[in-house]
């Protein structure tokens, strides 16, 4: 189960909270005024922990996630964009800037429609057109990284490793037995 981290002050107080909190603060002063040892130390922490502990369940309520109206179309029009354009040197900026709207609210669609960031998605999409070219072609792998929209084969075979595991070479040999390499149209 996730912590709810994002939390805000209730405007009404309890009597019974206030007393709590007005008990754990009195002992935490009363304790530092003493000579500090190891138990003492304990002993403040431990009215710390409780101190928190009341405030967390007396004083606070979570806050709702404000809700994200799905703009459908608009995910679907930035990911035809994608698909076209994946061999571009475009990003979620790139593609917030053509389509008027904030990469911020470009994230929040994607996230709502297809459960990630345009990023990711653009990353996705680039790697699953790296991977049928590598099972497919006999095209170096620099080449396939530059036609896929990667800077460059190094940023490539990172993102290649990170997704599947292996570096795009090993893939290949590993998997292009199961694919012909169609050598006609080369």
């Amino acid at each position: 189960m996730a912590i709810d981290l994002t939390r805000r002050v209730l405007g009404e107080r309890t009597p019974a909270g206030l007393a709590q909190v007005r008990q754990h603060l009195v002992a935490i002063h009363d304790l530092l005024a003493t000579p500090t040892t190891d138990l003492v130390r304990l002993k403040v922490l431990s009215h710390f922990y409780q101190l928190v502990a009341t405030l967390g369940e007396t004083f606070t309520a979570p806050i709702s996630a404000p809700a994200v109206n799905p703009n459908q179309t608009l995910t679907d029009t930035v990911m035809s964009a994608i698909n076209q354009h994946y061999a571009d040197p475009i990003d979620g900026n790139t593609l917030a800037d053509q389509f008027h709207v904030s990469l911020t609210t470009l994230n929040q669609q994607f996230n709502a429609n297809v459960q990630m960031s345009v990023n990711r998605y653009l990353r996705l999409i680039r790697l699953m057109n790296a991977r049928r070219l590598l099972l497919e072609t006999d095209h170096k792998v620099a080449y396939i990284a530059m036609a896929c929209g990667f800077p460059n084969s190094k940023t490539f075979n990172r993102n290649f490793k990170s997704w599947k595991g292996v570096t795009p070479t090993d893939y290949r040999q590993a998997y292009a037995r199961y694919h012909r390499i169609d050598t006609s149209c080369l």
